[in-house]
Order: C-alpha cells, then sequence, then structure tokens
C-alpha cells in the first residue's frame, strides 16, 4: 500500500529525484515505512538499515526515516543508522523511554509528540553527537514528585558525552525535568519551553562548555517533599568526590525567561567554575539568581564555592509574589563569620532587580566573597534594603549603584541602600545615585552598619535624597566627596 509522505519528505524526495518504490523499507514489517537519502543515491535498503552491511557509507548516505503508518517507535528508530534522521510526525504513548544510543537526529514536525504514562526519561540520550529538535513530550504530571523527564542526556565519569544539541520544542507535565544532563561537553539546549514540572526546567550536572540560551520556562512546582526547585541549574553531584563528579565548567545561560519557581529559585550555580548568567528575565521566583556553594560529601560542610561567575545584564522581578527572598544572591563557602573555606569570586554587573527583598533579605545578598565587583545595579521597589553586605565579604567593590522607591514591609520602618548586618566586611561603595519612591514612607539611610567588626569606604555617593548618609554602630566608616 502507499504511505503518505510529509512535505518535508516530499521535499526530499523531489531533491533526490528518488522513486517511490526506492523509498519503501523492507524486511522490519511495518516499523518503519520511509526512507530518503541525501547525498549521493542510496545503496540497499539493507545496507541503509545496517550500518555494516557492503556499501555503506555513513558520510555519504544520511537517511530520513519517517513514522508514518509504524507500529512500533523503537524499531523505527532502531532502523536510523549513524548520522540518519528520525522524524516524528504523530503521537506515540510511551511506556518506556525512547532510547537513543548512536549518533542521530529526532526531529518533531506536525502532530509529533511523545506521551509518557508515568514517570521515566520519556526520551533518554546515551551516545555522542545527537539532535533533538522540536520535542513536544507530555509526562504524567508536574505537580507530585518522581522521574519524570522530558529529556534526559546520560553521561559518565568514565564515558561522558559529546556535542549534544536540543533546539526548539515543548515539554511538559513532568514530575521531575524538562532536561537533564550529564557529564557532557558541547551540549546545547536552545529555545526549548518547559512548563509545569516538579523539580527544574533544565538540570545541569557536571557539565562542561554548555550553552543554555532562550529558554523559556514556567511553573515549578516542588511538590512535597522536595526541598528546593529551579528554572535552570548548573551544578555537580555533591554526594560523591569532586574527581567523579567536577564542577560544571563554562556554562552559559543566557536569554534565557523563567517565571514562577515560588518556593526556590530561578537560576542557579552550585560551585560552577566560570558560569556566566546573562541576558536573562527571572520573574516571580522566590529567589531570582542564586550563586551558591556545594557541599562536601563526607561531612556534608559547604566545602566548593563558586568562581570566576558574571551575573550581567539580567532582569530580576516580582510582579504577583510577596514573599522575602533575595533577587541576586551570592555565598562562598563555610557558614560562620571569618570562614575562609573557598570564597566566591566573580562579577555582578548591569542587573536590574525590582521588587525583592524583605524579611532578612534584600535585592542583593552577598557573603563568603573575595574581590567581587558589584557594578551598574539598578534597584527598583526593593523591600527593606537593596544591597546585604551579609558577612565575610573581603575587598568587595559596590559602583554605581541606582536605587530608587525602596520600600519598607512595616509600615513606616526605615530601609537601607546598603547594609552590613554582621562582621569580617571590607567594602568601597562609590557613585551611589538614591531616589525616593511614593512607596517610600519611612526613613531612607544611605549605609546601614550594624556591627563594628566592619570597614567601608564611601567615595562620591549622592545621598541626598536619604534622610541618614550613614547610620553606623561603631564600623570604620571613611568618607571621601560623598553628598549628604
Amino acid at each position: 500500500m502507499p504511505h503518505a509522505r510529509t512535505p518535508h519528505v516530499t521535499d526530499l524526495v523531489a531533491a533526490q529525484g528518488l522513486g517511490r518504490r526506492a523509498l519503501l523499507l523492507t524486511g522490519v514489517g511495518t516499523a518503519a515505512s520511509v526512507l530518503v537519502t541525501s547525498g549521493r543515491a542510496s545503496p540497499a535498503v539493507a545496507a541503509a538499515t545496517d550500518p555494516g552491511a557492503p556499501g555503506h557509507d555513513a558520510a555519504a548516505c544520511s537517511p530520513v526515516v519517517v513514522d508514518t503508518d509504524a507500529t512500533d517507535l523503537d524499531l523505527v528508530l532502531a532502523a536510523v543508522p549513524e548520522g540518519g534522521e528520525l522524524v516524528v510526525t504523530r503521537r506515540w504513548d510511551r511506556t518506556a523511554p525512547l532510547e537513543v544510543v548512536r549518533p542521530v537526529t529526532l526531529r518533531f514536525t506536525g502532530e509529533g509528540h511523545l506521551v509518557a504514562n508515568g514517570d521515566f526519561s520519556v526520551i533518554r540520550i546515551t551516545a555522542s553527537h545527537v539532535a533533538v529538535a522540536d520535542a513536544v513530550v507530555t509526562g504524567a504530571g508536574g505537580g507530585r514528585t518522581g522521574a519524570g523527564r522530558g529529556i534526559d542526556v546520560v553521561g559518565t565519569p568514565d564515558a561522558p558525552l559529546d556535542d549534544v544539541r536540543i533546539s526548539g520544542g515543548r515539554l511538559g507535565d513532568l514530575s521531575h525535568d524538562g532536561v537533564r544532563a550529564e557529564h557532557t561537553t558541547g551540549l546545547v539546549v536552545q529555545g526549548v519551553t518547559v512548563t509545569d514540572v516538579g523539580y527544574a526546567g533544565v538540570l545541569l550536572r557536571s557539565c562542561v562548555d554548555t550553552v543554555v540560551r532562550r529558554c523559556d520556562v514556567t511553573d515549578v512546582h516542588q511538590p512535597s517533599p522536595y526541598v528546593n526547585s529551579y528554572g535552570v541549574i548548573v551544578t555537580r553531584d555533591d554526594t560523591v568526590p569532586m574527581t567523579v563528579s567536577g564542577r560544571s565548567t563554562r556554562v552559559v545561560v543566557e536569554g534565557n525567561t523563567v517565571t514562577g519557581v515560588r518556593l526556590w529559585e530561578g537560576l542557579d550555580t552550585h560551585a560552577g567554575d566560570r558560569v556566566v548568567i546573562r541576558d536573562n528575565v527571572v520573574r516571580d521566583c522566590r529567589v531570582g539568581i542564586a550563586v551558591v556553594p556545594c557541599r562536601d560529601e563526607v561531612d556534608r560542610s559547604y566545602r566548593h564555592a563558586p568562581t570566576a561567575f558574571v551575573v550581567a545584564g539580567n532582569l530580576v522581578e516580582r510582579v504577583d509574589l510577596a514573599s522575602p527572598g533575595a533577587g541576586i544572591l551570592v555565598k562562598g563557602a563555610g557558614t560562620t563569620v571569618g570562614d575562609d573555606v573557598e570564597r566566591a569570586t566573580g562579577f555582578v554587573t548591569g542587573n536590574t532587580v525590582r521588587g525583592h527583598g524583605g524579611g532578612t533579605e534584600a535585592g542583593i545578598v552577598l557573603y563568603l566573597t573575595r574581590g567581587v565587583v558589584v557594578s551598574g545595579t539598578t534597584l527598583e521597589r526593593c523591600v527593606d534594603r537593596g544591597v546585604l553586605v551579609y558577612h565575610s565579604n573581603d575587598a568587595l567593590t559596590l559602583t554605581r549603584t541606582s536605587a530608587s522607591g525602596l520600600e519598607a514591609s512595616t509600615a513606616g520602618g526605615a530601609v537601607s541602600v546598603v547594609e552590613a548586618r554582621s562582621g569580617a566586611n571590607t567594602v568601597t561603595v562609590s557613585a551611589t545615585n538614591v531616589a525616593r519612591g511614593e512607596g517610600t514612607t519611612g526613613p531612607v539611610r544611605g549605609l546601614a552598619v550594624a556591627n563594628p567588626d566592619n570597614v567601608f569606604d564611601l567615595l562620591a555617593n549622592d545621598w541626598r535624597e536619604t534622610d541618614l548618609a550613614v547610620w553606623n554602630k561603631g564600623a570604620v566608616v571613611r568618607r571621601w566627596a560623598d553628598e549628604d
């Protein structure tokens, strides 16, 4: 019986001048129905479906297999040789993962859709040089705990994967993650929409030279007993030694939109090295962006800090969420004042934070850092304080901060542009600008220092719209060219 062809296949047929009979696969029942080759004319169908058959040349022959009229998607995928492509054009109900075990492209078109009837990894990749384009995956529900993942890229410490590309598509209703990847290099996750998941939109573990770009993550639920959740997390497995699960390194998280991680963090790295988080929009998350340490696998203390990070050009805001939480949180390893296990190092520049703070939080919170520079920050309607220099920040620079419309969490309460709650801070604050707003009803302080164990140098700040430029409980505060 003739088989229907998708427009994609028709175009390829016309381009190759292949006859209809040459497109029909035999010998695998109805598991696969259409094969189109690019490059030179295909050898026998058997050679196309068996990479070891005589006459097969993977470099010259890149077949496209389409699922039209097939009865078993796993057999269809098995018919695709290395370098080939499987086109999914219709709905498939899944009771187990679709296993991608060799270099192929998996492309979804039209009504192509995988629907899981349980909690498992719907697409599971264990090979390098794999591409997944426009995948549509629906899990068994994102409001409950489980191991439901849309796309799972599974490398190991002994056999890491390379060059996996995930682009476009929609992944949703998954009890754990939209995309999880571990032990990979050269991973690209781009333009993927993830909605209604339990734990994370995109979870990277021990990934190197990786990009997460222009993804849209919405509604990460964190059902009990999960204790945390993320839009995008760049991390490692802290239950094993660093030699087994290394830092995620040289990872770029850019141009993404994350909305509705209401109980935890929008964007996160745990002890990442050279992680760049830039040009993202993070909205209605308890914490917008978190750059934090990870624990030691033996004593569970915080042992490894984030190093050489860049957080740049992000918009972090609250629209419909009112619970306390930092817009941007930077924390090194250790716990107590003066801990010097490993300090966080890096840059926070050109970010806008709106509506975060409250309780013991702030628009930006920093502790256990060394040499961090925070520059060009715009703080709008932050609650109680703009920047909290909590403790143990060595040689911290806060420069070119613009704070407007700070609001107190209690009627008539005082607000602070910069606050030091504890000690062991050495900080330079320069070129700060402050503007009151309609929501500013109580006293405004420029710098508030509650502990004597601090040294602040203030240079060329404009405190004229504050009620008190410096509120100081015994710390060393030196001022040059400040305006009151």
